[in-house]
C-alpha cells in the first residue's frame, strides 16, 4: 500500500497515464472500429472523477490496484467485448437499474391498505 498522498497521487496519474496509452491499443485488439476515442476517454475520466473525493487511503489505493488490474484484463484479452463495451461507452451519469428511483408502494395492497401502513410507509 502507497504511504504518503504523494505516492497515492502519483499511482492515480500513472495509472491514469498507462489506460491513456493503452486505449488505442484495446480498441484495436477488439476490433472496435466504430468508437470514438475522445468519447472513450471522457467516459474513462468520469470514472476517475466519480472518486475524486476520496480521501481515504486505503480505498484511494484499492481503487488504484483494481484499475490496475482491471487494464491488465482488459490487454491481456480476458474480458470480453460486451464488458469492454458497458465501461468505454456507456454514460456513467446516467442512473444504473434499480439506482436512484423512487420506491413506490401499492398502500392499498399493504396489509388491506390501513391507514396505518399508510402513514408508515410514508414515514409520517
Amino acid at each position: 500500500m502507497a504511504s504518503s498522498s504523494l505516492q497515492l497521487k502519483r499511482g492515480v496519474r500513472q495509472l491514469w497515464k498507462k489506460i491513456n496509452k493503452a486505449l488505442p491499443v484495446v480498441l484495436e485488439q477488439y476490433e472496435f472500429t466504430t468508437f470514438d476515442i475522445n468519447k472513450c476517454k471522457t467516459n474513462l475520466k468520469k470514472h476517475f472523477i466519480k472518486h475524486y473525493n476520496e480521501t481515504n487511503p486505503a480505498v484511494i489505493d484499492m481503487l488504484r490496484v483494481k484499475g490496475e488490474l482491471d487494464l491488465d484484463e482488459t490487454v491481456r484479452m480476458f474480458k470480453t467485448p460486451c464488458h469492454i463495451e458497458k465501461f468505454l461507452l456507456k454514460d456513467i451519469d446516467e442512473p444504473q437499474f434499480g439506482e436512484n428511483k423512487a420506491v413506490e408502494h401499492s398502500y392499498e395492497k399493504i396489509a388491506g391498505g390501513s391507514e396505518f401502513m399508510k402513514k408508515f410507509y410514508q414515514g409520517a
